[in-house]
């Protein structure tokens, strides 16, 4: 991991600048115009994209910096996107769609606009001021989407004054004010510190980010807070008209000639302050959410901008599983409370309106029930407290499983090796058991508060009528007791929406707070040398690098965390033990040993490498210089130190020209021509040079679509050499003045690396400045110069001959080199050529893998896709989908629970509504012979038993929810974790990621919540409905025609506002896809230099989600308008048939029908939000349950009633017989009649050559994937009868490249704790790592007291390990992976090219440690050397897939016929190498 140095304290200024590679950092002359001439071919390439100075009428003018690389123009996608990114946020089928009522429309389809020129901006700001109100512009989408499918190309185009670049630069500006305050105000509290103390040490208030949102948005909230405000007022101010209404009816009643004019004045005054309220309230919604998606959006860059400035403490302290949480879950709990947040000042101004009016209505003793809701307001803030602890007691786990997840599924194929499912399946079950728990408790609490607020108008009006009847018993009459009715329930609704705004807040500050944490977290400087060498005399025009007396480290991070946990002890400093990061290549960098010490040898080569010490020499331009040493010693390490990204502590460094970096081979999820530009402009002569100098044009030829082919995540489709060669590629095709290149033929075998040796490194950047780290020193003399590193902690550099002759540690790496230089070169290239045509096999082979998902497109042949498409839903949710949704929530209880349930429901709506009829009866005294008691304890019946009974059913809705969600996530992680490893290549992390987080909260809380409102609001419309019909039989007539608008508006909308939703949902996907490919490459592109133009694609990919998400808001507000009109419809029929008095009834029915007919239109509004909030939440079950129920499977894991004893195997023989294998059905047969006897204890080396099938072995025996036919026996046990993880616990593997995982040694070697401590010691000293004499002395080492384990030796069990093993060098990872597999102590071992990326002397020691550590176990072990085998019992020669040779080395060799004395003699391998052994 590139790491910084000169930390920053509040890092947040430059996070927010656009990136290293600025065009206002480049001086103007340097800035060179072309124009890109596009010109029709006939051949493959359709486009041939050419840089030239003519212009022509289809020219396009681009600007490039001086590395030739475009300079990123935000309005030209060419300059920030690969070639198929626009494609694939594009892409999506048209299906024509079957709706209720498409007979109202022609059958012509609208056509999808082709590109943005034909696309509509986005009206939300340009539209008249009426479309404004009733948002009446979003009409012409939902056409299009009730005939077909809505396309990316179908929503409006991203208005500028929306786009995500426009709302950052004012957030950006407001936030670096408040840095800038609090330095100033540091600065004057200390005036004796330094720049460098003040930007390290000042941080930032709390809240600031959440203060700096306020003021970003201050317009949109303060618009939201004024229709707030009024739709508050209007609501409250509706029963005073309805108070009139009640009194006329009444006096109508008794005068009945009295004229209606003053009634319909006052049925048509309160249904327009209905839909003034309903204007208003919707507004203020949408300007709400708007926010909200705009505040998600603004915070995503702003953390990836955050991570691109990040130095290595940061990166430390919040790892990548910790960051994707922030930006996935995090951030749409923000977003969902910005949504409420003006309910918060709302809630003042109707509080008051409401007392007034009911102290009017019924004297000062209203305050007693306006008491009872104050009494219930305070209770609910003791209560919030206790939610904001389970709350942040929650976020711990959820953050722990995301973490766990991501390490899971970035190292699959180790975890099938190892058969570590089960366990890592307990693991994550667990800490998602701990999750649920606390989320349960936390949705119980909710629960209650949620029916607390339904229940609390009932209560506070009977505690208020009952006061009445002692104290202002004339007072009564139906007018004031039903308006004050009314006004309880505005008040109630208050109090329903105010504890989800303030519940919502609290997520919102907490996540707003971790979010605050990260972005003022330390920064790295710009490459410390830039300013440096202004204040030094310029450097001789010769000279490319100079170093005078030059110090560098790495930190010990370990310690930084001890002093900030001291200088900050209220903090959590995630009591984790941390370990210091490093390069991605494979350099230690914690910084405790001592270089000059008198066992400065023996410490190094215990403890890990930690900086250098006064380095001193010159490189001058042209040369060529290469950089060796054991491993460990910081050859890596030395290049970063060039390249500015290892801390300097003393000493000076000057560069004389433009540098590049190539570090670790970061492969991204494009083409391979993506690859190698990498942002560049396509230069076809330059190209196809490139190519063919890094030796890949064979390699594109296999390939499906040649450099068009799709690279899978993280480079499954390539081979190791096709990777490093790429990455050599990526880094030659830039135009520089000085190279470094780190260990790029490392995977590469001799011929292909003398090919780069010649054709690449001395030829095509001949001219240039280079520096080879390497242990491959077979080319050594094609080099000017050599450094050499040694164990001591000395760097010599000297002409090559002076070194060899000189330089002990030379003298011992070259002695291992001569010995096995040569014999790898046929065997190196065979395995290559095997690797590329495997791959391929792969490749073609994805189009017949059977997915049971939704509709996926893997197009090989023609387009070179690899990764499929995220899959799309369309029309309504399956009804299977609910099924298995409740089925996952009721387990086995489903007969008793669903029918309890309705019941409840049933009973609730009766006794809410029912308390209200019973109150006009006792308002009326309609049962003269009874007591006044008889109607109180009745009344107090119906409202505390609807109080009751809605507790118990929002109880069993949420163990419903939170029951499916906890078994449909651990179904899904029980599939996924089983799933095979061909779905794993092709599908990306991100896109399975969020079915795990965004997707599982979802289901944890937002669906919980919504189905609660849909039940409650449904069954309450239901009652309303039915009690209007008792009451106004005529009602019924109009029933059928409300019904008939509301379904048909409701149809429109679903048409349209579900297929945006899930536009938005891939296109989120996309967002998230390349903020993990970020994550995972940010060594790489801050080495290139390219984070403008990723933060530019980043910014880009948002503002199409946001596309979708704005739109998505706006539809939803437009339709929650329309029915707000039909519930006022509904209102008025109602009221004018009460005025006009065509059914007799009392004023007091008249009270109570309109109580809640006037409720309609929020009753409404609701359900209809509801509704469409459950269908949205359910797509993330639809995703959750397609992986729970439908993702492929391997074979059974467990099989019992076949498993062997425990013993098995005791001999280690293998047998085949018979055995044919394909990858999978209807493919060709691989392995073809295989028949072999393998008996325990036997070392066989397997060679072959080009896809003769040597790892197919190791497939066929781990069941990767089952034999078309035939057996495989192990001690007579066939290993097809067993389940898989009986039979992968019984063999071990050494695999080509080592995994760590994140923690400490012991978690590595035995990550379920079943081993103990005495077992493990044993194990790292018979594997090499620790030498005998050394055990007893490493054993007594202990953390010190600061709780760092710098001092440790590099491989005590305490020793910290970082994420992906980055602070270990690859040949400490590949010891460790040696002594993984002793830990296991099974009798049978496969080597699978363990050795291929590491130098011969590592190679040398892990092969002597294998032949002693596992002497009494079956080895099967696929060689990478041909020399690495001949001492083995028997070699298996395979060709074509049939076993073509097998018998002893020393026969194969004799006898001139074979394939083995063959490949011997082109590796100059003769008898004597036979008899050295």
């Amino acid at each position: 991991m590139v790491d910084g140095h000169g930390s920053t304290g509040v890092g947040i200024e430059s996070s927010l600048s656009s990136g290293s590679a600025d065009i206002k950092d480049v001086d103007s002359e340097k800035i060179q115009t072309h124009n890109i001439v596009v010109k029709s071919k006939t051949n493959a390439d359709t486009v041939d994209l050419r840089r030239s100075s003519a212009s022509t009428s289809n020219s396009f003018n681009y600007q490039y910096l001086p590395s030739g690389d475009y300079v990123v123009d935000r309005n030209k996608p060419k300059t920030f996107l690969n070639r198929d990114d626009l494609e694939k946020v594009t892409d999506s089928e048209v299906f024509p769609q079957k709706r209720l009522f498409s007979f109202f429309y022609s059958k012509k389809m609208p056509v999808v606009p082709a590109n943005d020129d034909e696309r509509k901006d986005l009206p939300l700001l340009r539209a008249n001021i009426i479309s404004k109100i009733f948002i009446w512009w979003v009409v012409s989408i939902v056409k299009v989407g009730y005939k077909r499918t809505i396309q990316p190309n179908d929503l409006f185009k991203m208005d500028e004054r929306l786009s995500i670049n426009n709302i950052y630069t004012r957030f950006e500006k407001i936030l670096n004010s408040y840095v800038e305050k609090h330095r100033a105000i540091y600065r004057e509290n200390h005036p004796e510190v330094t720049e460098e103390e003040v930007h390290k040490n000042t941080t930032l208030p709390r809240f600031t980010v959440a203060k700096t949102l306020m003021f970003t948005f201050k317009v949109e909230y303060f618009i939201s807070i004024v229709f707030a405000v009024l739709s508050n007022c209007a609501s409250g101010l509706l029963p005073l008209v309805t108070k009139r209404l009640i009194t006329f009816v009444g006096k109508k009643a008794l005068f009945p000639e009295l004229h209606v004019n003053a009634g319909v004045g006052y049925a048509i005054g309160s249904c327009a302050m209905m839909v003034c309220n309903g204007i208003l309230f919707n507004q203020f919604f949408l300007s709400s959410q708007l926010t909200g998606a705009q505040v998600k959006a603004l915070l995503t860059k702003a953390i990836l901008n955050k991570i691109f400035k990040a130095d290595g403490y940061t990166r430390h302290k919040f790892p990548n599983g910790e960051i994707t949480s922030y930006v996935t879950t995090d951030l749409a709990r923000v977003e969902f409370a910005l949504s409420f947040q003006p309910f918060i000042a709302g809630f003042p101004a109707s509080l008051a309106i409401c007392i007034t009016l009911l102290i009017i209505n019924l004297g000062p003793i209203a305050l007693v029930g306006v008491g009872v809701f104050f009494a219930v307001f305070f209770v609910s803030f003791f209560i919030f407290k206790q939610i904001l602890n389970l709350r942040v007691v929650s976020l711990k786990f959820t953050d722990a499983r995301v973490t766990a997840m991501r390490e899971v599924l970035n190292n699959m194929k180790m975890v099938k090796f190892y058969s570590w499912e089960d366990a890592y399946e307990k693991n994550i079950t667990e800490i998602r058991t701990k999750e649920i728990k606390y989320v349960r408790q936390l949705q119980y609490i909710r629960n209650g508060i949620v029916a607390l607020s339904f229940s609390l108008t009932s209560i506070a009006s009977l505690v208020t009528f009952l006061c009445m009847y002692k104290v202002n018993h004339a007072g009564r009459t139906p007018a004031n007791v039903f308006s004050s009715l009314s006004l309880f329930q505005v008040l109630s609704l208050q109090m329903f929406f105010f504890p989800i705004a303030v519940s919502t807040s609290i997520d919102m500050f907490l996540g707003l707070d971790r979010i605050q944490n990260l972005l003022q977290s330390s920064e790295m400087y710009d490459s410390f040398y830039q300013n440096e060498m202004k204040t030094l005399p310029p450097l001789d025009e010769s000279i490319a690098i100079k170093m005078n007396d030059a110090s560098f480290i790495w930190p010990d991070y370990e310690k930084m965390d001890k002093e900030e946990a001291l200088k900050n002890p209220e903090k959590d400093t995630k009591g984790k033990k941390k370990d210091n990061r490093k390069n991605a290549a494979g350099d230690s960098k914690n910084f405790t040993n001592d270089k000059n010490s008198e066992n400065s040898i023996v410490d190094l080569e215990k403890t890990a490498f930690t900086g250098f010490t006064n380095l001193n020499f010159e490189i001058k331009k042209g040369e060529f210089v290469m950089i060796t040493g054991p491993i460990g010693t910081g050859k890596t390490s030395l290049l970063n130190s060039f390249a500015g990204f290892m801390e300097k502590t003393s000493g000076t460094i000057q560069i004389n020209g433009d540098l590049l970096m190539g570090g670790y081979p970061w492969i991204q999820n494009a083409t391979v021509r993506d690859n190698i530009i990498f942002g560049s402009p396509y230069e076809e002569d330059k190209y196809k040079e490139v190519l063919r100098a890094c030796s890949l044009e064979s390699d594109l030829d296999i390939l499906p679509a040649g450099d068009k082919t799709e690279i899978g995540e993280r480079g499954i489709t390539l081979s190791g050499g096709q990777k490093a060669r790429i990455n050599l590629a990526r880094c030659v095709y830039k135009e520089k003045d000085i190279y470094l290149l780190d260990d790029v033929l490392s995977a590469v075998d001799s011929r292909v690396g003398k090919h780069i040796m010649d054709e690449c490194l001395t030829k095509l950047i001949g001219n240039k400045t280079r520096l080879l780290a390497t242990h491959q020193l077979s080319l050594i003399d094609k080099a000017s110069r050599i450094i050499v590193l040694g164990n001591d902690g000395s760097v010599e550099i000297g002409d090559v001959q002076y070194m060899k002759e000189t330089n002990k540690t030379l003298k011992v790496l070259l002695e291992n080199t001569n010995q096995a230089e040569e014999e790898e070169e046929e065997e190196e290239r065979m395995l290559e050529e095997e690797m590329i045509e495997t791959k391929e096999r792969e490749i073609k082979d994805l189009d017949i893998l059977e997915k049971t998902l939704s509709r996926k497109d893997v197009d090989e042949n023609i387009n070179g896709r690899t990764i499929e498409k995220e899959e799309r839903a369309v029309n309504s949710i399956k009804l299977s989908i609910y099924k298995e949704y409740l089925k996952a929530g009721l387990n086995k209880w489903g007969f008793i629970i669903l029918p309890l349930y309705l019941i409840l429901v049933v009973a609730t709506t009766f006794s809410s509504l029912f308390s209200s009829v019973w109150l006009s009866y006792w308002t009326e005294n309609k049962f003269e012979n009874r007591s006044e008691s008889f109607y109180m304890g009745l009344y107090s019946f119906f409202v505390f038993g609807a109080y009751i009974f809605m507790t118990s059913q929002f109880t069993i809705l949420c163990y419903i929810g939170i029951g499916a969600s906890k078994n449909l996530n651990i179904q899904a992680l029980k599939r996924i974790i089983h799933t095979p490893m061909s779905f794993m290549d092709t599908t990306p992390i991100g896109r399975i990621l969020n079915r795990f987080t965004k997707d599982t909260d979802s289901l944890d809380n937002e669906l919980i919540e919504n189905v609660r409102l849909t039940v409650s609001q449904f069954a309450n419309i239901v009652g309303v409905c039915v009690m209007c019909i008792v009451y106004l039989p005529w009602f019924a007539i109009a029933v059928p025609f409300l019904v008939f608008i509301f379904v048909f508006i409701q149809n429109h909308y679903q048409s349209a506002g579900r297929e945006i939703k899930r536009l938005e949902a891939i296109q989120r996907s996309f967002v998230y896809n390349n903020f993990n490919e970020i994550l995972g490459g940010m060594d790489t592109i801050k080495f290139y230099k390219s984070e403008e133009r990723y933060i530019a694609k980043s910014d880009y990919l948002i503002d199409k989600m946001n596309e979708a998400g704005y739109l998505t808001v706006c539809v939803q507000r437009w339709v929650a308008i329309l029915v707000d009109m039909i519930a006022v419809a509904f209102a008025l029929i109602i009221t004018l048939l009460c005025v006009t008095r065509q059914f007799h009834i009392s004023a007091s029915s008249v009270g109570v029908l309109l109580t809640y007919v006037l409720q309609l239109p929020g009753l409404f509004n609701t359900l209809l939000r509801a509704v469409s909030q459950v269908e949205n939440d359910m797509n993330s079950t639809e995703r959750l349950v397609s992986y729970a129920t439908d993702l492929p499977l391997e074979a059974q894991y467990h099989k019992p009633e076949t498993a062997p004893p425990e013993s098995w195997p005791e001999e280690g023989t293998i047998k085949f017989e018979n055995v044919d294998f394909a990858y999978r059905p209807g493919l060709p047969i691989v392995l073809k009649n295989i028949n072999l006897q393998i008996n325990g204890t036997e070392k066989i080396g397997i060679c072959g050559r080009t896809g003769a099938g040597k790892s197919t072995i190791m497939t066929a025996l781990y069941r990767l994937n089952e034999l078309t036919s035939g057996s495989i026996l192990i001690d007579d046990v066939d290993i097809n009868k067993l389940g898989l993880h009986e039979l992968r616990k019984k063999l071990a593997i050494i695999p080509q490249d080592p995994v760590l995982f994140r923690g400490d040694i012991r978690k590595n070697l035995d990550p379920f704790h079943e081993r103990t401590d005495e077992e493990l010691w044993d194990v790292l000293v018979r594997g090499g790592a620790i030498a005998p004499e050394d055990l007893a002395e490493t054993k007594a080492q202990h953390i010190t007291e600061d709780g760092t384990s710098a001092d440790l030796h590099k491989f005590h069990l305490d020793k910290v390990v970082e994420e992906d093993g980055a602070n270990f060098s690859l040949g400490e990872r590949q010891i460790l992976a040696l002594t993984r597999a002793l830990v296991r102590n099974t009798k049978i071992l496969i080597l699978d090219e363990a050795t291929s990326s590491v130098d011969y002397e590592t190679d040398r020691k892990i092969q002597e440690r294998i032949a002693t550590a596992f002497s009494h176990c079956t080895i099967l072990c696929i060689a990478h050397r041909l020399k690495t085998i001949l001492n083995y019992d028997r070699i298996l020669v395979l060709e074509h897939g049939e076993v073509a040779e097998f018998d002893t080395p020393m026969n194969l060799f004799k006898d001139e016929t074979t394939i083995f004395h063959n490949m011997c003699k082109k590796s100059d391998i003769t008898i004597d190498d036979f008899s050295d052994l």
